[in-house]
């Protein structure tokens, strides 16, 4: 008789479980948020490098550093798929500052919100010039020295509007121009993830 009614408690509740998990419209176990982040954008022009787009290449790193920070809370749309659609929609830089194309892209990719970067700075120093200069430009004496100050912000689809900002900078010593630019973007990166986190997931702030 026990035994019985253990296995017809143990029933119940994996209906209920299922009935929560299907009136949520989610499988039991999915990430409550989906995340977006497009490719970042620039207030001022950014210098070119060989082999790297600062823009683009800050939106894949911080996509990661997301991702891996989150542990499975939200689902962060990978960055290929992005892109993808970014070239689908005509998407431009620019096209961060208006919230209707913010919407459209998180309709498109199914997210429910979507994270801008904006970098304001980028450049370089090296100890044997003492100045700062441009990021691929200037002397090359000495140490190199890579600084970046990047806003991001929080927009929320449902609502429309962007619902957290932050800013970090991010510093690099050493390595090449393209490679002191990656370590600085990374840096900002990381310390970005750390406030986005709670906004993103609803676990902080707002």
């Amino acid at each position: 008789m026990i035994e019985w009614r253990s296995k017809r408690l143990i029933a119940g509740l994996l209906v209920v479980a299922l009935a929560a998990a299907f009136s949520t419209g989610r499988p039991a176990g999915a990430a409550d948020r989906t995340v977006v982040v497009p490719v970042f954008y620039a207030p001022s022009p950014l210098p070119p490098f060989p082999s790297m787009v600062p823009e683009q290449y800050a939106a894949t790193s911080l996509t990661a550093m997301l991702a891996a920070a989150a542990g499975g809370r939200i689902a962060v749309v990978p960055r290929d798929q992005v892109v993808a659609k970014e070239s689908e929609l005509h998407w431009r830089e620019v096209d961060v500052l208006q919230f209707a194309r913010l919407s459209e892209l998180a309709h498109a990719l199914g997210a429910d919100r979507v994270v801008v970067g904006w970098i304001l700075v980028l450049t370089w120093n090296t100890g044997g010039s003492g100045g700062r200069s441009d990021i691929v430009g200037g002397g090359t004496a000495g140490m190199l020295y890579g600084l970046t100050d990047v806003i991001y912000q929080v927009f929320d689809a449902t609502q429309g509007r962007i619902v957290y900002e932050t800013r970090a900078e991010g510093h690099s010593v050493g390595g090449t121009m393209t490679l002191s630019a990656k370590a600085a973007l990374d840096d900002a990166g990381r310390r970005g993830a750390a406030q986005l986190l709670g906004p993103v997931t609803g676990t902080g702030a707002p």
